[in-house]
């Protein structure tokens, strides 16, 4: 890596931030400016926990709060029905935090005994009439995130741990979609389990393969990593340079990315969030 190749992108990864402000500026809801404003550190974190904590319902779920309205990558149509709302709603209020690295904030532990008692028999979460495997995604994701809080059981992960493993196959990897990638790995680099490392050698192998064959974007491709807690994941080999170039390039004319992606600029908020906060990690690695 060359340092005069880094010096040239950090005014354009200054001049992205601010275009990609300006997108959700015009754009995004209340709380995806909020939260926008936080990650620039243009509000305090205070007032963001202050806005999601008032969602919270007395049984520990929150509603709906925008991020697969906002065209969060996974949360197609078919993963959101397999969900029942109050799941989807506190899964967005806990990847939410998570951005904002404030997992610690109270509401989290009063979340995390919500998803304990809605937990299916079988380990996982979603619509107990669905299909194991059209449940995949919720659990992953679900579990993952909680991995990263110091308050959910250790009976809830082990619960959802053998439910992913029962499903787990390096055949359901190769080739799958974005969301059975975040969720396997989501769950497997966040919480301890016998099966995490060979995991994690495929679910590496596979995001770099869709990463080099554009099958997913840049933006899809950090976000992953996000979900994960990683800056990198075994298997793959994808450098940060590369990673900040590329992503600088997929930002649209009007600031926001995801240009192509169907339903107008409101299905192109979350995506520009997750790619204002993934130029900000890959900065810090340069």
């Amino acid at each position: 890596m060359e340092q005069s190749e880094v010096e040239d992108l950090k005014p354009a990864a200054a001049t992205a931030l601010e275009r990609g402000f300006g997108f959700v500026e015009a754009h995004g809801d209340a709380l995806a400016l909020l939260r926008t404003r936080v990650m620039l550190a243009a509000q305090p974190l205070e007032r963001c926990l202050d806005v999601i904590e008032g969602y919270q319902r007395p049984d520990g779920s929150f509603p709906e709060l925008g991020l697969a309205a906002g065209g969060a990558a996974g949360f197609e149509a078919e993963a959101v029905e397999a969900m029942p709302g109050p799941v989807l709603g506190t899964l967005e209020a806990l990847i939410m935090l998570s951005d904002l690295s404030a997992l610690f904030a109270p509401c989290v532990e009063r979340a995390a005994a919500f998803l304990q008692r809605v937990q299916l028999a079988d380990g996982s979460w979603g619509r107990e009439s669905g299909q194991p495997a059209e449940r995949i995604f919720a659990s992953g994701m679900v579990s993952g995130v909680l991995g990263r809080t110091r308050v959910v059981r250790p009976v809830v992960l082990e619960g959802a741990g053998r439910f992913l493993a029962g499903l787990w196959s390096p055949d359901r990897l190769e080739n799958a979609s974005w969301g059975v990638l975040a969720a396997f790995g989501s769950f497997f680099s966040n919480v301890a389990h016998d099966l995490s490392d060979g995991a994690l050698q495929w679910v590496g192998r596979e995001l770099e393969r869709g990463y080099r064959s554009r099958r997913f974007d840049a933006v899809e491709t950090l976000r992953l990593l996000l979900h994960c807690d990683a800056v990198a994941v075994p298997g793959a080999t994808l450098e940060p340079l590369n990673l900040l170039q590329r992503l600088l390039g997929e930002q649209g004319r009007d600031g926001g990315f995801a240009e192509l992606a169907p339903g107008g600029p409101r299905v192109r908020v979350t995506p520009t969030i997750d790619g204002m906060l993934a130029i900000m990690q890959l900065c810090r690695l340069l």
